[in-house]
Formats: C-alpha cells, structure tokens, sequence
C-alpha cells in the first residue's frame, strides 16, 4: 500500500482502499463501533457531543486478529488477547439479550462476552476491562481452567 498516498487523498478513497485491505469480518468489527479512518490511517469514533476518540492504526487492523481488534477497543492488554486467542477452541462469542433470556450465541465480530463451552461461564468484556493487574488475570485465567477439568471430568 501506498502510505503517503492515503494519507493525501479524500475521505471516501482512503476509506474504500483501506477497508479493502482488511476482511469482511475486520470491517464489520468497524461498522458495528462505527469506526472511521483519519488522515493519519487511524481508525476512530466521531460522535458530535463527544472528543474524537482514536482507537487503532490501520497497521495494527491489518495484522491484528478480529479478537484482537475488538480487544482493542475495550482496551484489554496484550494478555488477554494472546490468552484467549490461544484458547479460542475452549470459548464462544455472545451478547446478551434481555427478551432471548440472557445471553445468546453471536458472530464473533458481534461479541459483548464470551462463555467457555465446557461450563457455560459468561465473561463480559467490561468485566475483563476492569482487570488491572496480571496476577488477578492468570487468577482468573487458573480458575477458568480448572472449572473446565471439572466439568470434562464429570
């Protein structure tokens, strides 16, 4: 790609060459938080009350996984990325919905939470936010894995 190229050119342009680098699931990821893309190749949320908020560079859509976009933009450190990338297989993507009874298998790119298959524990994504410290994170992480040796055991 032609860096200094996008980084000149008008709105629609840089956004239609870049969401063309990216695949249809990265882009329904921008379309669900309402990311666009600024001069500088960033994609970010312009809301009309509110400061423009900046959330990642197109580098970092190119290269991420959309796991890891959406990590982003929660702002969940490397981590917890890398961890549940690592153990995709063990977890699904949900929301939750009030009127379905709670929450409801989705799309990844329309993840809020995600439950491990094997107990069915919801771990919304506000609440992975809120984890500060990486101890309380592998804490975390050591009780998910032995909740689901007990639930595969029996």
């Amino acid at each position: 790609m032609d860096w200094d190229f996008l980084r000149s050119c008008d709105y629609k342009t840089r956004e239609t060459l870049l969401r063309g680098d990216l695949t249809g699931e990265k882009c329904k990821v921008l379309d669900k938080y309402g990311l666009t893309s600024n001069s500088r190749l960033y994609w970010e949320k312009i809301q009309e009350k509110y400061p423009t908020q900046e959330y990642f560079s197109h580098k970092l859509a190119r290269k991420s996984t959309v796991i890891g976009m959406i990590f982003h933009i929660h702002r969940l450190c490397f981590a917890k990325v890398k961890y549940f990338e690592n153990n995709w297989d063990d977890y699904e993507p949900c929301k939750y919905i009030w009127d379905q009874g709670g929450f409801v298998n989705c799309e990844l790119y329309d993840m809020e939470a995600i439950r491990q298959k094997a107990t069915g524990i919801v771990i919304d994504l506000r609440d992975l936010a809120r984890i500060k410290w990486l101890r309380d994170f592998h804490a975390m992480c050591t009780h998910l894995e032995q909740k689901k040796e007990e639930a595969v055991a029996a």
